[in-house]
Parts: C-alpha cells; structure tokens; sequence
C-alpha cells in the first residue's frame, strides 16, 4: 500500500464532521497563502488540483460523484456570477468606446486564433469554438486599480464594459457549437438552434425579471430569497438544456436577471460569498485535476504552431483591439496599456466553456476540444493569470499619479495625449 493510499484511508477513517472542518480549513488557508504569493486564488486552487489529482499524489479522482457535482455547481455558479457582474449601465456610460472597443477585443482574438486552428487541422466547428475560447477575458485586475482609485476612469470603465459583448459573445459561440458537434452541422439544425436562442435569452433576459420582482417581493426572509437566487439559476440551467444549450449558458442568463430584478442584493452578496468560499473554487480544484504541466509542456514542444499560435492570437489580439483606441479615441499608450492588460487574463468564462466542450462528445465519442488545446488554455490562463495583474499594476501606478480625472470631461471627448 501506497503513502497517499495510507493517507486516503486515514482520511475516509475521521468521522464525517472531522473530514468537513478539515476541508474547510483546506478552503480557508489555500486563499490566504495565495495572498501571501501575491498570485490569484484561481492559480492556487488549480495547483492544488493538480497536486492532489491523479497526476500528482492521487488522493483525489475527478470521477468521483462529489468531485462531479461540486465541479457541475461551481461551473454554474461561476458563470452566474460572471453574467450577474456586467453592469449595463457602463455601456451608457460610454457608450461608442464600448461598442467599438467590445466588437475589436472579440472579434480579432477570435479570428486570429480560428487561423491557428485550421492551420492545425481542427475544423471548422472546433476552430470556430478555438477562436471564441481566447476571445473573452476576466477582470482579475480589477481589484488593483479599485485599490490605486482609478476605476473610474473611461478607459477602465471601456475595458469593463467590453465584458458585455464578449461574455455574451463567447457564449453564444459554445452554444452553437455545442450542439452542432453533437448533431453534426445542417443549416436546418442551425436555423432552428438561432431560432430557439432568440427566444431563450429574451424570456430569461426579459421576462426572468419580471418573474424574479414578483416572486422577491412576497419572500421577507432573507434565507427565502437566497434560495430564489439558486432556483434561479438550476431553472434557468434546465431550460437552457430543453431549448438545445448547454446549462452554463442557462446560468450565465440567469445571473443577468438576478441582476435586473435585484441590483446590488445583500442577498446575491450572501450567496457570492457561499460560491466563492466552497462552490467555485471546487470547480477550479476539480479543474486542475485536469492539468497535465508535462502533457502541456509537451504541446508547446510538439505543437508549437498550436501553442505559440493561440498565445500570439490572444496576446496580439488583444493588443491590437486596445491599440486602435488610441487613433479613434486619442488614448495615451498608457491608456492603451490599461486596457490592453485588463482583456488578457483567461479565467471564469474561458475555463468554464473549455472544460464543457472537453466533456460534450460526437456520435463517435470525439471531444469538441482535444487534449492539446485544453493543455495550450489552461497554461494560458495560468500565465495570463500571473503575467497579466502584473502589467496592470505597473501601468495603473503611472495613471495615478496624473490627477486628471476622466470623469471631468464628456466621457466620449477624446482623452488627454502624452507630453
């Protein structure tokens, strides 16, 4: 018998509120260490994964049923949360800049990595999802400039909005994507597929609102509505389901509505609070259980086209969308460089659609994504996950110090140039 066997065993032996405590002090000091680190939690909890997956010391199995429910849990409560943050009323805030900047930081990623697949022979489906998978981006950074006071400056607040259309965006790519992998492409399958999104996200975008106020208004307890909250969310997952899409996609809309029906709910804090302490980071620990650091090492190696290919895509991309701010909206380079370092970390939406379209299999049992690409998007989103705070930092630091305050001017009037 095996050490990590041995330890397994002595694990199983405590008495189930034992083995509860331990794993929340496991959920509590993994966090704090991460701080210490100065590196994302999200890091952290797929390291550990790694650590304690069947790659690493094999004390845990991603095919376990509890290792199943708390990834599928997490995976839905973290896109809830990322469809609940995006705050609409950015895009009146600037409305033009967040247009144009949403439509280019989505669209060139997008293309960019699409040629990478093809030219790796992936088809066009797969390409398609390839391309959207490094098309999205995560505020991981946000907390820093909330911490250097700068958030409200439009270039932060174009960066932010942006997540709208490219969270939207990315969504509606896995979900035609899904399905056409699942059922082969026909443009009768497809026809109805949009057919059936056309009415999916307005009933839950529209009328889900509508429904949340006046269920919310007959519940006084606070402990009903958090339950609300989460009935919301497998509702709207289960009907996303019976209309064709995946469930995250349910839950992404979901969050939405929350949103409308109730702005900036203590409740909805209560419940972020749950996610973020044992559901989401259950999923990021299930996740890393995934990783394979020398398979993906491998890939870069191997596959350098593959590799370097989406690394490029998603770096110069990215770059170029923010790039493009500065002649058509006169942002500063260091403007430029805030926005440019806001788009590039890879985490909540990117994780989450590469990992359901590694498990959504076709008739012949293929994966939407392969092994490579999910090794090549997990090294990115570790490396974007490091790199990419870092870069923030640096050029928020600079934008502090100018005491011109963005919001002082029209908020479509060009900006400030560089001396």
């Amino acid at each position: 018998m095996t050490w990590t066997q041995s330890a397994v065993d002595a694990f199983l032996s405590l008495a189930p509120f034992t083995r509860f405590v331990l794993w929340l002090l496991f959920f509590l000091i993994l966090p704090l260490i991460c701080e210490r680190l100065r590196v994302p939690g999200v890091l952290g909890f797929l390291v550990m994964g790694f650590l304690l997956g069947p790659t690493g010391f094999n004390l845990l199995q991603p095919e376990l049923p509890i290792a199943q429910l708390a990834a599928e849990l997490g995976v839905a409560l973290l896109l809830f949360f990322v469809g609940y943050d995006i705050d609409f009323a950015l895009l009146k805030r600037a409305r033009t800049q967040v247009i144009v900047f949403g439509v280019l930081t989505f669209s060139l990623p997008m293309a960019m990595g699409y040629y990478v697949a093809r030219s790796c022979g992936y088809g066009v489906n797969a390409a398609l999802l390839i391309g959207s998978l490094i098309a999205s981006h995560t505020l991981l950074a946000y907390p820093i400039l909330n911490r250097l006071g700068i958030v409200q400056r439009v270039s932060v607040m174009v960066a932010s909005g942006a997540t709208v259309f490219t969270d939207v965006a990315a969504m509606l790519v896995l979900a035609i994507c899904l399905i056409t992998h699942e059922r082969g492409f026909s443009v009768k399958a497809i026809e109805l597929q949009l057919l059936q999104i056309a009415v999916f996200i307005p009933a839950i975008v529209i009328g889900g609102p509508w429904v949340l106020r006046r269920i919310l208004a007959r519940m006084k307890r606070d402990e009903s509505r958090i339950i609300v909250f989460f009935l919301a969310v497998a509702v709207a997952s289960q009907a996303a389901e019976l209309f064709g899409l995946d469930g995250i996609v349910g839950a992404f809309l979901a969050g939405i509505a929350v949103r409308q029906a109730a702005p900036e709910s203590r409740n909805a804090g209560v419940m972020k609070l749950i996610s973020d302490t044992f559901l989401i980071p259950a999923f990021f620990l299930t996740t890393g259980m995934l990783l394979h650091p020398i398979d993906a090492l491998l890939t870069f190696v191997q596959q350098p086209v593959l590799a370097f290919g989406l690394l490029f895509a998603l770096v110069g991309g990215k770059g170029l969308a923010a790039m493009a701010l500065a002649p058509l909206f006169r942002y500063t380079r260091s403007e430029v460089g805030l926005v440019w370092s806001l788009t590039l970390p890879q985490v909540a939406a990117t994780l989450a659609a590469a990992t359901v379209a590694h498990r959504t299999l076709d008739p012949a049992g293929e994966p939407l994504v392969d092994g490579p690409v999910l090794n090549v998007i997990l090294m990115l989103v570790v490396l974007t996950s490091l790199g990419a705070p870092l870069f923030t930092q640096r050029v928020g630091i600079g934008l502090q110090a100018d005491a011109r305050d963005d919001l002082a001017a029209p908020l479509e009037a060009p900006a400030r140039q560089d001396p």
